[in-house]
């Protein structure tokens, strides 16, 4: 049966051929086109683990100067702010430490050894096109070994630019506003060859930091001061080289730096609002990348090195005669490899290796310790339209040389990772997923080293992370599009690093001894319509609930007790509006009440509090050249808050931009 049916459609075949053959062709045969119109899919929508990011548009509607102040408009993030420009801004991601969320910037890792987190409010939004952050960093495409190690990821991705006709692109704009800011800045792109461009750009900011705050002294009443010693003076400034030396190769080379001098205000307490302790960033950075792709093979190269030099100046440290004059240098240098194999049409192979050297120093230590860390992950994918699935692993091998040469410790970890997605209904779009991944974060060199605190003997904090959800889509007319995602997470953390105190309020000590239990819920949800081709709308709405229970001990006091400055409920929106040229966005922030103790009593309480900020801009076009000029106010309702204890955020700002692209 097989062999006739094989037989007939030969003979067909021939028949037609013969046929075609005949008879003449009198005249060029058209065929009308086709139009297929589908809906792109989102990375968030085929995700199988949480996947939050903001656009361009969506970038200059965010009230704010650094990526921290995008990152907060994301569910089941905790922000670490102190104040003001020049306030030290680090997040937490799921009431996991700031420690376990890495920092990348197109590709490239940005570390801090020292404390575990970089600074992310000296990283300006200006130049960026996407600001994303991903729980779990799962993913099939090529990204370096470290990627895989962090319980979540902030993905940085810089802007790009479209050159047209054109060999110079670039823009010049200046903000400014209340509190002393002002802010001039400059990128220049220039294109060198066919394939191949070269940018700058400069980032100077200025700020006084001096706004109003509420003191209440309680029986003796309030009063209303002026926040001192919170100034910042920063230079950024990035020099990048691109160049496509075949169809599937790209090459980039970047280098930066950062300069910064800052005051960092200090606790406010009764009668005392004096500040003296003075900050100095001085950084710098070089990578490359090299990216190929050929046939079903994708390969990433990083190499780079950075040198960040930081100074901690007390001239009131209480216990000294002198001023306490503290300088510390850190050192990396990291080179990373990556694959990615098509394995037929559904299934990949991703495998990665980074080698990673840091060094630190300090001007009060004899010896320099150091850290050597070879990192190396597999991961097995499978994607369809209706179902994804990744499964991984990542073998750590890290060595650490203490103060003394006697101090060295060698570190061994496996930490698996898989996740999946399945597709459960076409119309609406619904997708089931689930997430399971162990990761662990070493300490930071000021928990093993710092002078009075440190302790070389810690183990590494070990966490585990499950994930399910939901994720769906529904187009219900033309022109609208709905994204709605629920997830339900539970962590476990185990060896958490705390600090305890000793001899002293001023000498504390490391110690693992901790261990924390989470579970929550986080919900988003996208709305996006264009009404016509004038007018567009869009909504971004966030909610997070999380309890983050001490269970370190059950015969402890606390056993049970929500963890320090974790926020039981948290609650974003950010709503835009366009019309032709004009739009006008309009953002709200809930922080719900904490505690700044394990102790769950009432005079350990911080209370919840909602700020808003508005803005209207205005940005036509004139052929190559645009125009955007913005007008914002910063906590519109002049709300008196704090999200860390005694250190008030700023009241009602008001902030005005101009920028010119050509």
């Amino acid at each position: 049966m097989r062999r006739n049916v094989t037989v007939t459609v030969l003979l067909l075949a021939v028949l037609i051929i013969r046929a075609t053959a005949q008879e003449p062709v009198s005249d060029t045969l058209l065929l009308k086109g086709v139009e297929i119109a589908s809906e792109k899919i989102s990375r968030k929508e085929l995700s199988s683990f949480p996947l939050q990011s903001l656009s361009g548009n969506q970038i200059a509607a965010v009230a704010g100067n650094s990526v921290a102040d995008a990152l907060r408009t994301f569910s089941g993030v905790t922000l670490r702010d102190y104040g003001g420009a020049g306030g030290l801004k680090t997040v937490m991601v799921r009431s996991l430490g700031a420690q376990h969320t890495g920092v990348f910037i197109d590709g490239a890792p940005v570390s801090d050894i020292a404390s575990g987190q970089p600074d992310l409010g000296k990283f300006p939004l200006g130049n960026l096109e996407e600001v994303s952050l991903n729980v779990g960093g799962g993913g099939s495409e090529p990204m370096p070994a470290r990627a895989r190690s962090g319980a979540s990821i902030i993905n940085l991705r810089s802007i790009r630019p479209d050159f047209g006709k054109y060999k110079t692109r670039g823009n010049i704009g200046i903000k400014g506003g209340s509190f002393g800011l002002f802010n001039p800045f400059l990128r220049l792109d220039h294109k060198t060859g066919q394939d191949s461009w070269i940018g700058i750009d400069v980032n100077p900011l200025f700020s006084k930091g001096d706004y109003s705050y509420l003191v209440d002294n309680g029986p003796a009443g309030s009063e209303t001061l002026k926040r001192g010693n919170g100034d910042l003076t920063s230079l950024s400034a990035n020099l990048r080289f691109f160049a496509r030396p075949g169809d599937s190769t790209e090459l980039r080379v970047f280098a930066g730096f950062y300069n910064a001098e800052r005051g960092l205000p200090g606790a406010v307490v009764f009668y005392n609002p004096h500040a003296s302790q003075r900050l100095t960033n001085k950084d710098l950075s070089l990578g490359f990348q090299l990216m190929s792709e050929k046939k079903r093979v994708s390969l990433l190269t990083n190499a780079g090195w950075s040198y960040a030099w930081l100074r901690y100046l007390d001239p009131d440290y209480l216990g000294y005669t002198y001023s306490l004059d503290n300088r510390y240098l850190q050192q990396e240098f990291y080179l990373s490899q990556a694959g990615t194999i098509a394995l037929g049409r559904h299934f990949s192979a991703s495998l990665a290796s980074d080698f990673i050297l840091n060094t630190f120093s300090g001007s009060q230590y004899k010896t320099d310790p150091w850290r050597g860390s070879f990192l190396l992950s597999a991961i097995l994918a499978h994607q369809t339209r209706n179902t994804g699935a990744e499964a991984g692993i990542l073998a750590s091998v890290i060595k650490d040389s203490g103060k003394n040469a006697s101090e060295e410790d060698l570190t061994h970890k496996v930490s698996p990772y898989f996740s999946v997605s399945v597709r459960i209904a076409d119309v609406p779009s619904l997708r089931l997923r689930m997430m399971y991944k162990h990761s662990f974060r070493m300490p930071a060199f000021n928990e093993l080293y710092y002078a009075l605190v440190g302790n070389p003997r810690l183990f590494p904090e070990s966490a585990q992370q499950l994930n399910t959800g939901i994720l769906g889509s529904y187009a219900p007319f033309k022109g609208v599009l709905l994204m709605l995602s629920a997830d339900a997470f539970f962590n476990r953390v185990h060896n958490k690093i705390v600090a305890i105190p000793t001899q002293n309020l001023f000498v504390w000590s490391m110690q693992n001894i901790g261990e924390v239990s989470t579970g929550g819920l986080d919900f988003q949800l996208d709305a996006t319509a264009a009404m016509n081709r004038r007018s567009r709308i869009s909504v971004n709405l966030a909610y997070t609930f999380q309890k983050a229970s001490d269970i370190s001990d059950k015969n402890s006091s606390v056993y049970g007790n929500q963890i320090p400055y974790i926020p039981y409920e948290t609650f974003s929106a950010m709503f835009q509006f366009g019309y032709r040229a004009f739009s006008l966005d309009y953002n709200v922030l809930f922080n719900g009440y904490r505690y700044v103790s394990a102790e769950n009593i009432p005079q350990n309480l911080l209370p919840s509090w909602w700020i808003s900020d508005a803005g209207v801009a205005w940005n036509p076009e004139a052929g190559r050249y645009k125009y955007r000029i913005k007008a914002g106010v910063t906590n519109l309702f002049d709300k008196d808050y704090v999200v860390i204890r005694s250190f008030p955020m700023p009241g009602r700002g008001i902030v005005i931009s101009g920028t010119f692209t050509f």
